[in-house]
């Protein structure tokens, strides 16, 4: 019996070295520290909240379009015939260049045989104006000497007296004579040309099709007359002045020349709601330039008071952005003045406060982080 009992407090005590053994080793294991380990917080930008005076440029793509735009009409009737500039889409020509040619023929043996119709009741009345209007016979002899079938007939002599008035239009050498340049005149608009250099947009016809009273042959634009037509928002149009100085810039945000703000729409766009805006172009420096072409224009826009500019990822929401207070993300609403493309500028903080202005993934209110050194 006493073995039994000798061999149960040996079990107890064996087992109990063991426990206190065991608390004893775990006490030297340093408890690990909640939140310590610095490696894991997620890193935020920040920049402290200083209020001034900003200048805040508007940033928008623009198309060039050219100021003077003509469409090419037929006042006459006829076939169109060579004329030496192409017909086609993209030529280009010089000022003072034939564009279209209507056959003409046929109007310069008509207006010949009205010259000659026009000559032979001049002759025969001219023994007339000698006795009766001896005075100013010799200025109607000169006039009659002076007409030519291939050229313009020159002007009509004037008239001394009420009496040679009367002669004349009785004769109907009045009628025949303003019949005579009515002629001359339709047959010059047989014929078109440039009245700048540019180059057609558009062609409605060819050669040796006819062209019909009033139809609309072509369009042409003048190429070294170009605008660059800017949408703008309609809260931000207050914003720009006319004859203020504009930047045009490259793909790159460089400027590579510069223009003039001309003009501003009264009216806005009913599908995009903006307003355009029209800006000159200057100082090209011979750089080619195309109508349609897509160019981005920097307004000055307007000094802003008591502002400050940030990257517009720092903000969701629309109008929230985080702080950090210790080292906890807190979210606050923010005053929004101006939306540009990549920046926005905002009041609404206190100055001072601690600004996060690359905000972690996954972003939340409470949110322990560290500030990037």
């Amino acid at each position: 019996m006493n073995r039994k009992v000798i061999i149960v407090l040996l079990v107890i005590a064996t087992l109990a070295i063991g426990f206190f053994a065991m608390k004893g080793l775990s006490s030297l294991k340093e408890a690990p520290k909640k939140n310590l380990d610095k490696k894991k917080l997620p890193i935020v930008k920040v920049e402290a909240v200083n209020y001034h005076e900003l200048s805040s440029p508007i940033v928008e793509k623009g198309r060039l379009a050219s100021n003077l735009e003509v469409n090419l009409s037929s006042e006459v009737v006829g076939r169109i015939v060579e004329a030496g500039v192409p017909l086609k889409v993209g030529q280009k020509f010089k000022k003072g260049q034939l564009l279209i040619r209507v056959y003409e023929e046929d109007a310069k043996m008509d207006l010949r045989a009205q010259k000659s119709r026009f000559l032979n009741k001049l002759a025969s009345n001219l023994p007339d104006i000698k006795v009766d209007y001896t005075d100013n016979f010799e200025v109607w002899m000169n006039f009659f000497n002076a007409i030519n079938l291939e050229k313009a007939i020159p002007e009509l002599p004037s008239v001394k007296s009420d009496q040679e008035k009367v002669f004349m239009a009785s004769r109907n050498i009045l009628g025949d004579y303003y019949a005579i340049k009515s002629a001359e005149v339709k047959l010059n608009k047989r014929k078109i040309y440039a009245p700048f250099n540019g180059s057609y947009v558009e062609v409605n016809t060819q050669i040796g099709s006819v062209a019909g009273m009033g139809s609309k042959l072509a369009g042409i634009i003048e190429s070294n007359n170009l605008e660059l037509q800017v949408p703008i928002e309609s809260k931000e149009i207050s914003w720009l002045n006319l004859n203020e100085k504009v930047d045009i810039l490259d793909s790159q945000g460089e400027v590579i020349f510069t223009g003039k703000l001309v003009r501003k729409s009264d009216f806005v766009d009913q599908g995009t709601q903006s307003i355009s805006v029209f800006v000159k172009l200057e100082n090209t420096n011979g750089k080619e330039l195309y109508q349609g072409q897509f160019l981005t224009a920097r307004f000055n826009g307007k000094m802003i008071d008591n502002v400050m500019e940030i990257p517009r990822n720092a903000v969701f929401s629309s109008n929230k952005v985080f702080v950090v207070e210790g080292d906890i993300l807190k979210a606050k609403v923010i005053n929004v003045v101006k939306r540009n493309e990549n920046t926005l500028v905002f009041n609404g903080l206190k100055e001072g406060e601690i600004l996060v202005i690359e905000p972690p993934v996954k972003a939340t209110e409470n949110m322990q982080v560290q500030i990037k050194k």
